[in-house]
């Protein structure tokens, strides 16, 4: 997947900015063009409590709505200029749903990056990254709340169990993985007899990235009793990679199984961008 053509979530918060920080960063790395995805959620009246609202305060509600969505737009294009980023922008606002309508959005771009989200007493404005990566087809960069834009140290880790999420975020993401100088396959627990034989063969993750001219390596962890997702981000605020990918595997307790709860773990707790695909 060649990146050239990026979205970001953008609300003007912190989080946002965050996001908005890497993107940059990703743009001036890629020579991709950027785009501010913006999604505002309208006062809606339900019932006959409408048919008491008149049509001047309906008016000045709109009124408001579009002087937030105009002024969250300008902050925006501030905030590139402020990063100094010279390539294409662009930038667009919509109405509706916010999972919904950046779900849609998404799949016009290569990736969507967005902020890890705080917590939102509304739920029709709290964003889940886990329902946009496994609805809209398209690998989703998340952004740790109080990231600090810094120089690429052109390292990632991939998290690998050999399933199927995992298969597809390595192949989403094998773009920037190609740019790194370093990459480490993290796999937590025991490999399963398959996989060992599979390895005996000569048949193996590692293998396979060396031929993409990548300089990888494994490295096996047992979990911490917090967990694997814990034993992940340990690694990660250790070693300090650029970015971790992972495989999403959805809300069916089925899934979780399968990788121990990883995916909501990570999403709570994440101290590095994740690159997340399904």
């Amino acid at each position: 997947m060649a990146i050239k053509d990026l979205a970001v979530a953008y609300n003007a918060s912190a989080n946002a900015d965050s996001a908005l920080c890497m993107a940059v960063q990703m743009c001036k790395k890629y020579d991709a063009s950027l785009t501010g995805v913006h999604v505002s959620t309208p006062v809606r009246f339900e019932g006959f409590i409408g048919h008491w609202i008149s049509n001047d305060v309906m008016e000045s509600l709109r009124t408001a709505e579009d002087g937030a969505a105009s002024s969250v737009k300008e902050t925006f294009f501030q905030r590139v200029r402020d990063l100094s980023f010279d390539g294409n922008v662009e930038w667009v606002h919509d109405e509706g749903q916010s999972n919904e309508m950046l779900t849609r959005y998404s799949r016009y771009f290569d990736l969507m990056v967005m902020g890890q989200q705080s917590n939102v007493e509304d739920k029709k404005l709290l964003i889940r990254a886990e329902d946009l990566v496994t609805r809209s087809g398209k690998p989703l960069l998340i952004v740790p709340n109080n990231y600090k834009c810094q120089q690429f140290a052109e390292y990632a880790v991939v998290a690998w169990d050999g399933s199927r999420a995992a298969a597809r975020a390595l192949t989403d993401a094998m773009q920037i993985l190609e740019t790194k100088k370093r990459l480490d396959v993290l796999t937590i627990s025991k490999q399963s007899d398959e996989d060992n034989a599979r390895k005996a063969q000569g048949v193996n993750i590692v293998r396979h990235l060396e031929r993409h001219g990548i300089d990888a390596r494994r490295v096996v962890l047992q979990a911490s009793r917090d967990g694997k997702g814990s034993t992940i981000l340990d690694y990660c605020r250790e070693n300090e990679p650029d970015i971790l990918v992972t495989g999403a595997y959805g809300h069916s307790r089925l899934r979780e199984d399968l990788f121990g709860g990883v995916t909501q773990y990570i999403m709570r707790h994440m101290n590095i961008p994740v690159f997340m695909s399904h």
